[in-house]
């Protein structure tokens, strides 16, 4: 045993590579037979009417959101989708999904002896380049070999496929649905986080991508665990290959998005849409533009910067279009990936957010002049080690600029292993501008003392800072200063002219933390400003009169 029950109870313009989204190609297979247990309670009344077997051989099941045990019982929050469609949780396969079989018959193949067997046929034979399966293990990890079998009666047989325990594993499509036990319907949530059906993923060779699958044989190869099967989904082969790898470089009003070219050509090139809505494009849509073949690359221009963008391509091989591929994309991203090692963790039972560490991460930005932060973006990956836990990692992110910090650590559940740990649209540093410099903190709540990295650990080259950036405004005021001519150009380069000088006594050039940098008596009409870094000041103007008027300029 790790450590005591109550220790674990308290716990530049960059390219940017995303996840590339499917829009189109993603298709559950429906099942037509092959199913041969029901482990789902579902309605209402005892999870021993509506099941006929269980998930880990000691009586636990499933449960749907809609299961009551009387109607006059609170209802649950947590449970299967009551449709059985499972929008899968796995990043790298956005927009996948899978539709169960109705939990008021079988709805699973569950295999509990080594050697047993089962054969899942589906209704509509689909050839495929990659073939997912939704699965869980009961009582501990097992293995099973999986043959995928063609309608032409060839086959392809994977290997000895790990399915991990229904608690805890990773690669899982949805958590937290909680679970019964049917022998006396006692309910159990999950806490959010478990338990866990899995995403395993099978690669297809490429000469058996064109023939339908028929049907798909599973044989648990463990003596450990009970393999529970419940549903299969693909990625549909076209003739026509779709585009993969897509980057793209950003300025603040434009992006060129680069893919990798396919294996074979498309006769006609590419042809791309792109969007403001997250809506795909249908196969008869009509694209915004196209690319002549041998070119993989796009130029889009006049964009609004920080706003979202939705990309999608496909390849035209002349008498057929490939499937749809999207992307999203915001003009106006600059980012920074720490780069300078494993960053290590610092001992501390019970860290908060005002904890300090004598090991944190560092990464500065610099933004642009005429810029300033609109929102931050942060992602990073710790690895668990030795005796460490996933469930001792805690994190926080913190703008040393300004001293902002996130509201509240990240934490995770789990062992050993590594975990992604990521946040999108802090407002920790916006509207700064200049040189901007963030702070990565990270503790354990086990092992050793002070910092180290034996136990826990941030993994050198993952932890990515992204800006999302928006223009500065002038506000109304500063509008019509700038309509009097009060004072231009804006944005200047060294020299800024000063109008109605006669009625200035001084001139305060204050930062945008309303420090005061310089201050200027009996201003000429011509500034000399060349001193002055790049970025965006504050001038307020003593008049004669006493009254005080300003603008914001900008030096470029």
């Amino acid at each position: 045993m790790q450590r005591p029950l109550f220790l674990i109870t308290c716990l530049i313009f960059s390219k940017l590579c995303l996840t590339s989204v499917n829009a189109q190609e993603y298709q559950p297979l429906l099942i037509q037979s092959g199913l041969n247990a029901d482990v789902i309670a579902n309605g209402i009344g005892s999870s021993s009417d509506t099941t006929n077997n269980d998930i880990d051989g000691v009586s636990y099941a499933f449960v749907s959101q809609d299961f009551q045990l009387t109607s006059t019982s609170t209802p649950i929050t947590y449970g299967l989708p009551v449709d059985g469609i499972i929008n899968s949780s796995v990043t790298s396969t956005n927009g996948l999904s899978y539709q169960m079989a109705p939990y008021s018959s079988n709805n699973a193949l569950r295999l509990q002896n080594p050697d047993d067997s089962g054969t899942i046929t589906f209704i509509t034979p689909t050839p495929a380049m990659h073939l997912y399966m939704l699965a869980t293990g009961g009582s501990g990890e097992c293995t099973v070999n999986v043959t995928v079998n063609f309608a032409d009666s060839t086959s392809q047989t994977f290997y000895d496929i790990s399915i991990a325990d229904w608690y805890n594993g990773s690669n899982y499509a949805i958590q937290g649905i909680g679970r019964i036990n049917v022998t006396n319907n006692n309910l159990e949530s999950g806490n959010e986080y478990n338990p866990r059906i899995y995403q395993v993923h099978f690669p297809i060779d490429i000469s058996n991508q064109p023939k339908n699958i028929q049907s798909v044989t599973i044989t648990k190869t463990s003596t450990d665990g009970v393999s529970n099967i419940f549903a299969f989904s693909v990625d549909v082969y076209n003739s026509c290959a779709v585009p993969n790898d897509i980057t793209y470089d950003s300025t603040p009003t434009s992006v060129t998005l680069h893919w990798a070219p396919t294996a074979i050509d498309p006769s006609s090139g590419y042809e791309y849409y792109y969007s403001t809505s997250s809506t795909p494009p249908s196969a008869n849509t009509v694209p915004t533009g196209f690319v002549t073949a041998g070119n993989t690359s796009v130029l889009i221009d006049n964009l609004i910067t920080g706003q979202i963008y939705y990309f999608w391509i496909r390849s035209n091989c002349g008498t057929n279009n490939g499937f749809w591929k999207m992307k999203q994309f915001i003009p106006g991203q600059i980012s920074s990936i720490y780069t300078s090692g494993d960053i290590n963790t610092m001992f501390n039972n019970f860290p908060d957010p005002h904890s300090s560490t004598n090991c944190p991460g560092t990464i500065t930005i610099n933004v642009p002049s005429g810029y300033k932060i609109k929102s931050t973006d942060v992602t990073y990956s710790m690895t668990a080690q030795g005796e460490g836990w996933i469930s001792d990692q805690e994190s926080l992110l913190i703008c040393t600029t300004n001293n902002n910090r996130e509201l509240s650590l990240a934490s995770a559940l789990g062992s050993g292993g590594t975990n992604t740990y990521e946040r999108t649209g802090l407002n920790i540093a916006n509207g700064l501008t200049g040189s901007v410099t963030f702070e990565l903190r990270a503790w354990r709540t086990f092992g050793g003392s002070d910092c180290d990295s034996s136990y826990n650990k941030v993994n050198n080259n993952s932890w990515k800072v992204t800006l999302t950036l928006e223009p500065i405004t002038l506000s109304v005021s500063e509008i019509k200063l700038a309509k009097e001519k009060l004072v231009y150009p804006n944005p200047f380069s060294n020299t800024l002219n000063i109008k109605e000088i006669k009625d200035i006594q001084h001139i305060s050039i204050l930062d945008l933390s309303g420090i005061v940098i310089k201050r200027i008596k009996n201003p000429s009409s011509v500034l000399n400003l060349e001193d002055l870094k790049s970025g965006v000041y504050m001038l307020e103007f003593t008049m004669k009169d006493n009254s005080l008027k300003s603008a914001k300029v900008i030096k470029k």
